[in-house]
């Protein structure tokens, strides 16, 4: 039963089914959440934003910021802390409209992170929070994350850990409905990231939910 469930979320009958979800449906706003106290997962989100802010920071002075890219940026939790010029895409239209109004100073593009629409080496920096887990084949995204770095570039994100505290999820009056949704244990992840990059920093953070990284292209 389990190897059927596998194929068939590996198929590209769900792939479409859970794509079309984030494109068409999701009506999630991080930014509200994490700036109100509506759910218990707003003190998640803000435990999570500060503590990623701190990692991301020191990078963002030392890059152009045309060269910084938020990929799968949302309604822009973290697009709205990047330098005027950065580059943000999400797959989801009406996050892009509410991540404008978070962060009018950066240049949002709606796209696939299956099929960036942006070219070879184009940027320094990529950040990719919360957004590896819900893809059925993570290794697609990650390859047009790589082939969109320059030599050396730096991917800086965040996925979420297997923690028995996600069990608690079901809690949360804003929890998302959403058809797929992976957890990583530490050696999952580094070994998922290692395919394309060399893991540089490996992390937990926000209550031990979540596992930040700094990875570079090799």
């Amino acid at each position: 039963m389990q190897i059927i469930m596998k194929n068939y979320i590996n198929s590209p009958e769900f792939e479409k089914i859970n794509k079309d979800y984030y494109r068409y449906k999701e009506d999630y706003d991080w930014v509200r959440i994490t700036d109100n106290l509506i759910g218990l997962e707003s003190f998640f989100h803000r435990a999570r934003q500060k503590q990623f802010l701190k990692f991301l920071r020191p990078y963002l002075d030392k890059i152009p910021p045309e060269a910084i890219l938020d990929a799968g940026c949302g309604t822009g939790l973290f697009s709205r802390y990047l330098p005027p010029g950065a580059v943000a895409v999400d797959i989801n239209p009406r996050h892009i409209a509410k991540a404008k109004s978070h962060a009018p100073q950066i240049n949002f593009f709606t796209g696939d992170l299956e099929k960036l629409p942006f070219e070879d080496g184009e940027f320094s920096l990529v950040i990719c929070t919360e957004v590896i887990e819900h893809f059925p084949i993570p290794q697609k995204p990650l390859s047009e994350i790589k082939r969109v770095l320059n030599k050396n570039g730096l991917l800086i994100g965040t996925v979420p850990n297997k923690s028995w505290v996600w069990h608690l999820r079901f809690l949360s009056s804003t929890r998302p409905a959403e058809p797929f949704h992976n957890n990583f244990k530490k050696n999952e992840i580094h070994r998922l990231l290692s395919n394309f990059f060399s893991v540089q920093f490996l992390k937990k953070l926000a209550f031990g939910m979540n596992w930040v990284f700094i990875a570079k292209k090799f």
